[in-house]
């Protein structure tokens, strides 16, 4: 299978590989909704067994490397926070117009936090899940299989666009067009781009509905898949205590424990 049909997904025996779509799908709910819900303080805790689940099921350099996609956004929200944050007093340091304030800085640093915890715990999913799977363990359950394919679509959506971006720009390179070099080149290559990678998407996205529709995907009753996503059994007792921890969380949060 190629990248844009596994999307992220690391092949691996882990004990995080072997566990059920819908198990690790509810554990990133949970940790989504401890990120936001709990206060700051909790969120060191929740970024180290964020780091500990990767290390264990041997991602760890993985889920490193993929922090250059957002980085320059985490700088931004720290760079953005601790000079322009409104009603801050506090000034640390006056530079010209606008000064680094306490107040900008610490919650630029927890704003930051809180997607570098999301962002881990969605990568780390990404890594460990099929996307195949994800689909068939959600329609099995009875989910609406249009609610299905769009996660499936969510989930390769980006793998997609960057193998059709990297075809497009291997053809135009093969064409002459230089595509390396200085900021401007590179800049000017992205205009040819823009138009066959947005126009290829559409049109695979309609390709994929017909036949979807010619399989007839969704119909029921009576539909049987070739893929048969596994079900450990110890995952029945994982969602059970994940559901609870959600529920501690959210009594957590209304009780405001540690605020």
């Amino acid at each position: 299978m190629t990248a844009a049909t596994t999307g992220y997904y690391r092949p691996g025996a882990s004990w995080l590989h072997r566990r059920s779509p819908i198990t690790k799908l509810l554990a990133l709910g949970l940790i989504l909704l401890a990120t936001f819900a709990l206060t700051s303080a909790t969120l060191p805790a929740l970024l180290m067994v964020v780091i500990l689940v990767g290390w264990s099921a041997g991602l760890l350099k993985p889920m490193i490397a993929s922090l250059r996609i957002p980085l320059f956004l985490f700088i931004s929200i720290l760079v953005v926070n601790a000079l322009f944050f409104p009603g801050a007093r506090d000034v640390v340091v006056q530079l010209g117009p606008a000064a680094v304030t306490r107040e900008g800085v610490a919650f630029g640093a927890v704003s930051a936090g809180r997607l570098l915890v999301v962002f881990l715990a969605s990568v780390l999913f990404l890594f460990t899940t099929l996307a195949d799977d994800i689909l068939e363990a959600l329609v099995a359950r009875g989910v609406s299989h249009r609610l299905a394919f769009v996660v499936l679509s969510v989930v390769q959506m980006v793998p997609r666009m960057q193998a059709r971006a990297g075809a497009i720009l291997e053809a135009q390179q093969a064409r002459g067009l230089p595509i390396t070099g200085s900021l401007a080149t590179r800049l000017r290559a992205l205009v040819p781009l823009v138009g066959p990678v947005i126009l290829g998407s559409l049109i695979d996205v309609r390709e994929r509905t017909f036949a979807l529709e010619a399989r007839g995907f969704g119909t029921r009753p009576g539909r049987t898949s070739y893929r048969q996503v596994g079900e450990p059994s110890i995952d029945r007792w994982l969602r059970v205590l994940i559901l609870l921890a959600a529920v501690a969380v959210v009594t957590a949060a209304a009780l405001g424990i540690g605020r």
